[in-house]
């Protein structure tokens, strides 16, 4: 799987991805993340790194995480 280009829906309806993500950064569960589910995990990953809603550090392992899958 490549993290960056899979889109916010095929991540949160595959339950191994989506349980990797609320693992590493439950916080994420309280935003309506899903609804962007035509964007890209990257692109979402990127701005909730900016916002410092998910510290970079744990961004990647999860980014490496799903990328091992």
């Amino acid at each position: 799987m490549n993290f960056r280009t899979m889109t916010v829906k095929e991540a949160f309806s595959n339950p191994t991805v989506k349980q990797i993500i609320l693992d590493n950064a439950p916080n994420l569960g309280k935003y309506p993340i899903a609804l962007f589910n035509k964007k890209t995990c990257g692109e979402i990953f990127d701005l909730v790194v900016s916002k410092k809603l998910v510290p970079e550090d744990v961004a990647k392992k999860i980014e490496e995480a799903i990328n091992a899958l």
